[in-house]
């Protein structure tokens, strides 16, 4: 049995995480969203368990930060690296306190919590309609829209949806990204490593005095990284190495062989126990005509620094807007390009950051960590902290740091953050009075695009002193588009932002 199903502006493959926030963004946009995920309930096992300051500002924008709050817990200590006798080789740097995002710079969670808390605020918007158990199986493009073809897991009925866009958020084994005959190009990781999930009794003293922050074990003979994700759950991922036997590391008796320095069977119990292979992987090609990737369908991290998940909430918050836009008809489709362009190069410089700490978990050698983490602003000896990447060429005024980097998010003097003003929207801060003082031209394009101007807050003017300017138009994702030092850089910043969304840039 088949039948047609109604149109829909843009169709989401994939309900995880990245799916799921996609929705959530695009949902308060003049348009209609599909979600079709083929899995009826939401994996109930732990996947990914960190996300940073910056994804929590993703989430706020969306208006989930409270909710998102309840689920996980915050933590300023940073990552340590030892040797085999447990001496510390490298750490990566914690922040004490509310870091530049407004929000502590780690979170760690439980996904199926996550998944619920996204899942359950799609249901408020209308114009998002969710289709669980529905097995995308093939896409085919027309004239002039996408076809999704599905089967049901329930009657395998056949389902027809048309589409002007599609969003691949459906994971490492895309087939968003089979239709697209995306190639990979490989990053130089790729191991087979051992993920154990334990639940801790609440009694157990030796689960208590475990740090409650990641190790990494950098021994040659036994790699390893340790986890503390809250009170109840730990988790360890051990490299597989190349005379294991497959069938013998995933057995309790190896696992508590290799945990028994730190746990044993009276302490906690095995949740789970599942071979993963890292992979750092980009492909090649994330948008082909109406088909776009997010994720791990366009890219995968090797999980050392916690940074996978991380990648995949950037790359939503940076398609959303774009797509919103377009499909609302007030920017060109050229902006979509862009997306592929910024974010490309950002993830890489995360990915080569991981693929480097894996070379150092493997080998503990110092003279890795010599030649990678040469950070001349990082006052103590062999600590590193997270880059902060320019996106690549897109829609940003192009030219030296902070712009084209993430800004930062402050409080104001009533202690409101500075997002909470328009969430996933346009910010213009300024002191140079704009309000009065913008020509007539410049008022229309910033009530065309409904951009807040809000005037510097002392935190904010103290930035601006560090980076001597007196205006910056922030991007609904909260990336700098453009600085300006009076009223006529004003008034070129937002001309040109004008030409970028009419794609007019030569």
């Amino acid at each position: 049995m088949s039948y047609n199903d109604a149109a829909y502006d843009i169709i989401i493959v994939g309900l995880g995480p990245v799916g799921a926030i996609t929705a959530k963004l695009l949902a308060n946009f003049d348009l209609t969203v599909l979600v079709l995920e083929k899995a009826k309930e939401i994996h109930s096992s732990p996947r990914a368990i960190h996300f940073d300051g910056e994804v929590m500002r993703v989430f706020q924008n969306a208006g989930l930060a409270t909710q998102i709050k309840r689920i996980a817990r915050s933590t300023h200590k940073g990552m340590h690296f030892v040797g085999e006798r447990n001496e510390t080789l490298l750490i990566r740097k914690g922040v004490e306190g509310v870091g530049e995002q407004g929000w502590e710079n780690n979170w760690y969670f439980f996904q199926p919590d996550l998944e619920k808390v996204l899942r359950d605020s799609l249901q408020s918007h209308p114009n998002v309609t969710i289709r669980l158990g529905e097995n995308v199986t093939s896409v085919r493009n027309t004239e002039l829209k996408t076809q999704v073809i599905t089967k049901t897991d329930l009657n395998n009925d056949e389902r027809y949806y048309e589409s002007d866009w599609i969003i691949g958020c459906d994971g490492a084994k895309s087939l968003i990204s089979k239709s697209m005959a995306a190639k990979v190009e490989d990053l130089g990781l790729d191991e087979k490593w051992l993920v154990i999930d334990l639940i801790v009794s609440k009694d157990s003293r030796r689960a208590a005095n475990l740090p409650d922050y990641t190790i990494q074990h950098c021994n040659p003979q036994r790699p390893m990284t340790r986890c503390y994700i809250n009170s109840s759950r730990r988790r360890w991922e051990i490299m597989v190495l190349p005379d294991d036997n497959i069938e013998e590391v995933t057995s309790e008796k190896f696992i508590w062989s290799i945990l028994k320095p730190w746990l044993g069977p009276g302490d906690a119990v095995i949740e789970r126990a599942q071979i993963y292979t890292f992979h750092s992987i980009i492909k090649t090609a994330w948008k082909n005509s109406h088909m776009i990737l997010a994720g791990d369908s366009a890219h995968q991290s090797p999980p050392f620094l916690g940074q996978g998940l991380c990648a995949g909430i950037r790359d939503a918050s940076s398609l959303a807007w774009r797509l919103g836009w377009v499909v609302e008809g007030k920017a060109n489709k050229s902006i979509i390009d862009s997306y592929v362009q910024e974010r490309k190069s950002h993830v890489r410089e995360f990915i080569d950051l991981a693929v480097s700490c894996g070379k150092i978990i493997k080998s503990g050698d110092p003279k890795l960590i010599a030649n990678y983490f040469k950070q001349e602003s990082i006052e103590q000896k062999n600590v590193f902290d997270f880059p902060k990447p320019q996106l690549g060429s897109g829609v940003w005024m192009e030219g030296d740091p902070p712009l084209g980097q993430i800004s930062p998010q402050f409080f104001d003097e009533v202690h409101v953050l500075s997002d909470d003003n328009a969430l996933y929207k346009l910010i213009l801060f300024e002191r140079l009075g704009l309000k009065i003082n913008l020509l007539s031209r410049s008022l229309q394009i910033v009530k065309k695009w409904d951009i807040t101007i809000l005037k510097a807050s002392k935190a904010v003017e103290k930035w601006f002193d560090c980076i001597n300017v007196n205006a910056t138009l922030v991007r609904p994702d909260r990336y700098i588009y453009g600085l300006a030092i009076d009223l006529e850089g004003v008034t070129d910043m937002l001309d040109c932002f004008q030409i970028d969304m009419n794609g007019e840039r030569a």
